[in-house]
């Protein structure tokens, strides 16, 4: 009966989903929970050296203002080109030995680039460990593939909202807790201490996290998963729309990033509250981020994906406007408060529609190209809100950002149309 059960389920296309044991609670739940900790803790480490990497770049010999800037936009954009160009591959792999595989070698190709940078000796040695540990890690696209093949179809919004949840929440934490031990321990230490995190991190999966067999390994299969991938993404609208929507976002936060503090002293009376400040407004809507994703995310496994990325991009376009035109700081935490709201749900809405339409011998894959889209974003994202700032002004850069996300919103209205026959009430199926 168990292996009828299994595959009634393999028939539709979808995971197998295990039956609660006797203590009430299914096996996918539990594997999850340990996924949301393992990504945490992954995250928590990898955001530990965001606050001092120019400070280390100085103490690596680099006096220059100028060219500490210089090295530590270097630092940061190669990060972001790594991924962009090596993500797909990890897909690929994703698709043919397994997700587990690609979050362990996340979680310790990270741990080993973390612990190198801790006896570098000049900022060459630097550059050239963050690119690779750009290359060796992605740990959102790993855990959301992992994550992905092991969930039911009718709680992948929420799964996923949570996961997101759990990176919003690293976010906030892990560049706080660098910074104290770096202020306290070192620079030095603190890489050895992320280091020692991630490694945590992927043993928690490498030892608690029970793995599916994958359905399909033959390589013939693979390959021709490989050559038809692009042919299913190009002909699917909810796919195009949800991957347009994810570079979007991740476009939207990294070209209002370098401009929000500049903006933040802008409004303030006293000049010198403007690192409290700013603390506070990324504190915000990285808050509001986690919340929402979490809810929003279940909301969409109920009421359907597709009304709530329309919603959620309407949303940001509006709350960005509203950033641009706020008189004072009150009304700037307000509207980004909104923001992170919007944001936070438009993430795991977009990947619960990739999730669904995705043929599942091609997920990974597919989730790997959207993770490359979502990184060239992050690449273009500053140097589009820098440009547009200093053409402008401050306040034109969150005006760009809701433009560009009314424009993404406009394409998914006209792209991400659910068929008739859909999985459950209100969700996009299978074939988009």
């Amino acid at each position: 009966m168990t292996t009828d059960y299994h595959r009634s389920f393999e028939a539709l296309g979808m995971p197998s989903v295990p039956r609660e044991d006797l203590s009430g609670v299914t096996a996918w739940k539990r594997r999850l929970a340990v996924a949301w900790v393992a990504q945490f803790l992954c995250l928590l480490g990898f955001d530990f050296c965001l606050p001092f990497i120019p400070f280390y770049i100085r103490e690596l010999g680099v006096l220059d203002a100028n060219q500490v800037k210089l090295w530590a936009g270097a630092i940061m954009s190669g990060v972001a080109i790594a991924m962009t160009l090596v993500s797909p591959l990890w897909g690929w792999l994703a698709d043919r030995r397994g997700p587990k595989l690609m979050v362990e070698r996340a979680a310790f190709g990270g741990a080993i680039t973390l612990a190198a940078m801790a006896f570098v000796t000049n900022v060459q040695q630097l550059f050239v460990l963050r690119v690779l540990q750009g290359a060796l890690t992605g740990f959102t696209l790993a855990f959301i593939i992992l994550v992905s093949s092991f969930v039911p179809p009718s709680s992948v919004g929420f799964s996923l909202g949570l996961m997101q949840m759990g990176g919003y929440l690293a976010f906030s934490f892990g560049p706080l807790i660098g910074g104290v031990l770096a202020d306290y321990l070192g620079y030095r230490q603190a890489f050895a201490a992320a280091a020692l995190i991630l490694v945590i991190g992927g043993l928690l999966v490498l030892v608690l996290l029970v793995e599916d067999k994958p359905s399909r390994t033959g390589k013939t299969k693979t390959n021709r998963s490989m050559r038809e991938c692009a042919r299913t993404i190009a002909h699917s609208g909810p796919i195009l729309a949800a991957m347009l929507a994810l570079s979007a976002v991740y476009a939207a936060n990294s070209a209002s990033r370098p401009i929000l503090p500049l903006f933040v002293e802008s409004l303030l009376p006293n000049p010198t509250l403007v690192n409290i400040s700013t603390g506070i407004t990324y504190g915000v809507l990285s808050f509001a981020s986690a919340i929402s994703a979490a809810l929003l995310g279940w909301l969409g496994d109920r009421i359907g994906y597709r009304k709530i990325l329309l919603v959620c991009g309407a949303g940001a376009a509006l709350t960005y406007v509203g950033q641009a035109l706020s008189p004072n700081l009150p009304v700037l935490l307000a509207t980004t408060f909104a923001t992170g709201v919007c944001v936070g749900g438009l993430l795991p809405t977009a990947n619960a529609i990739l999730a669904h339409t995705a043929p599942k011998e091609q997920q990974g894959t597919v989730y790997a190209l959207s993770h490359s889209f979502s990184s060239g974003g992050r690449v273009v994202g500053p140097m589009l809100g820098a440009t547009v700032a200093a053409t402008w002004g401050l306040r034109s850069a969150f005006a760009t950002t809701g433009a560009l996300f009314a424009l993404t919103t406009v394409w998914a209205l006209l792209t991400a149309r659910p068929k008739e026959e859909n999985l459950a009430k209100g969700t996009i199926g299978p074939s988009g």
